[in-house]
Parts: C-alpha cells; structure tokens; sequence
C-alpha cells in the first residue's frame, strides 16, 4: 500500500488536470462557435434597425437612395422630433437624426444625398437644428454615434484635419468597427478631452459649414439653416451664444448664420421633456409648414 498510495494520488492529479483542459477547450469551442454566428445573426436580422441610435443608419441608407423631391432636410435630434427621418413624406425627404454626428455627420450625409441624386437635385435643402447642437466638436457620444455608422476606413477622405485630431482624442477609437462592438450598444466610459470651453458654434461646426455651404453653391442648391424652437427659460443661453461667436465665423458666413440668428422661436418651457426636446403631445405640427407647400 505504501507505495500505491502517491501513484493513485499522481492518476488522480492527472485525471483532475485532463478535465479541466478538456472544459477550457470546451469552452473555448463553444466561443468560436457562438460568437461568430451571432455576429452573423445580428447582421442577418439588420441589427441598424435596432441599435440605439438607428435613426441615424436610417438617415444613412435614405441618403444614399434616388427620390424626386425638392427640399432635403438634415437635422438634431430635435429635428427628428420635428420631421423623424423614419417617416416617409411625399415634399420632402428628412435625414434628421441627432447632433452627436456632428456637423460632419450632417455634412457626409448631404454629398451622399447630393452624389445619388446628382441627375435630379433638390431645390433647398434646409438644416434644422438648435443652436447647442452647433457646440458639438465631438464629444463622449460619439464613439457609439459617430464612429460606429460612419467608419473612419470609409469616411476619412471627407475629413478635416481638426476632426482627424478630435477623433484620436477619442481612446480606443479604433475599437468602435470591430463587429462584435459596431453591432451592439456597447460604449465605453470615455474622457474626451475639451477642445473649447466657450459655449457658442464650435470650430469642428464652423469647418463643416463651409463645406456645406459650398458644395450646395457648387450645385446650384439654396441652402440654409433653421432654428428648432428653444424653450423660453433659455434665452440667456441664445444671447450668451451669440456673444461668444467668434467674428470670422459670422463674417465668412454672414449669409447663412444672420438668418439663422433671426430664426430662433420661444416656446413655453412646460413643453419640453428636457433642455431641447418636446413633450410628445407638444411637438409641433410641420414646423416649417414644408408639407403643405
């Protein structure tokens, strides 16, 4: 017995070590498997139509689709509110999302729209958004709304240099397209850091609103930009965003931001759910009366 006992204790050992190996390959397979075939799935079941944030894939996909009509809408989330992109009108076509694009989110989308509908332009094509949207200079949401629907591996020919460094600002920025991340609501908790601390038309705003405004010149295309209604308790925010505006901005753009200056409504607060959005019941009906026209 003496010396069967160390060799059962040594098969036991052995025994117990070829288990566990056997389940962390197990469970490795099983990995393998599972995880590539949800990520097939959730391609399968067009996982753009139900991500957090799908209105933006939908303003996306409407963008690079031919319509004979002869105003475009873009616009924040307010404007979606206003005009959902998910809805079909018979005037016009909205690709209204959300401001974390940013105005370069707005501005790809205006060339895609451009660029399909090359042989059949709109006449105007109108941004709607509230004036804080135009402070965006990228921010924490826009790994998950902005880097996830517009790649940089396909998008970064249309970037600015400013954008090229605000993006990178963002840690693991590459990480928003790997598929298993792209197809889910996943975003980490992210520092980005401030580009400005004035609150007023940021420069990222700024850069794309010259793109904007001269590609829809280079096509023949009025363009201008709509305030969406600002709750009344709010007009000290409007003042003060004004007086920080930069003078070149208002200069170079004199043409498009003056309007837009004249253009913000006060709406009483209790209307709103938040600092911008509407009660549901409180949202107005055709806004900018585009769908009687």
């Amino acid at each position: 017995m003496g010396i069967l006992g160390p060799i059962s204790l040594f098969i036991s050992s052995f025994d117990m070590k070829r288990f566990l190996i056997d389940i962390m390959l197990y469970a490795v397979i099983i990995l393998l498997i599972t995880v590539p075939v949800s990520i097939l799935k959730a391609y399968l079941e067009d996982y753009k139509a139900n991500v957090i944030g799908s209105e933006i894939y939908c303003a996306i996909n409407k963008s690079q689709q031919k319509s004979n009509v002869k105003k475009l809408l873009l616009g924040d989330s307010v404007g979606n509110q206003l005009y959902p992109c998910k809805k079909e009108y018979d005037s016009i076509v909205s690709l209204a999302c959300n401001q974390a694009i940013t105005l370069a989110g707005h501005y790809f989308l205006m060339k895609n729209y451009i660029e399909t509908n090359f042989e059949n332009l709109p006449e105007r094509i109108i941004l709607l958004v509230t004036p804080f949207s135009l402070e965006n200079d990228v921010d924490k949401f826009a790994y998950h709304y902005f880097l996830k629907p517009f790649p940089p591996y396909k998008w970064s020919d249309l970037y600015t240099e400013h954008l090229k460094q605000r993006i990178h600002s963002i840690p693991f920025y590459w990480t928003a397209n790997l598929p298993l991340i792209r197809t889910s609501p996943y975003t980490p908790k992210l520092a980005v850091p401030s580009f400005q601390s004035i609150k007023s038309i940021s420069p990222l705003s700024y850069e794309y609103l010259l793109k904007m405004d001269s590609l829809t010149k280079a096509n023949n295309i009025d363009f201008c930009m709509v305030s969406t209604p600002v709750r009344d308790d709010r007009k000290n925010d409007i003042v003060s965003f004004w007086e920080n505006l930069p003078t070149e901005y208002m200069s170079h753009l004199s043409e498009l931001l003056e309007p837009y200056k004249e253009s913000v409504m006060y709406l009483p607060s209790e209307w709103y759910s938040d600092h911008v959005h509407f009660v549901g019941e409180k949202t107005p009906d055709d806004y900018l009366n585009l769908l009687s026209e």
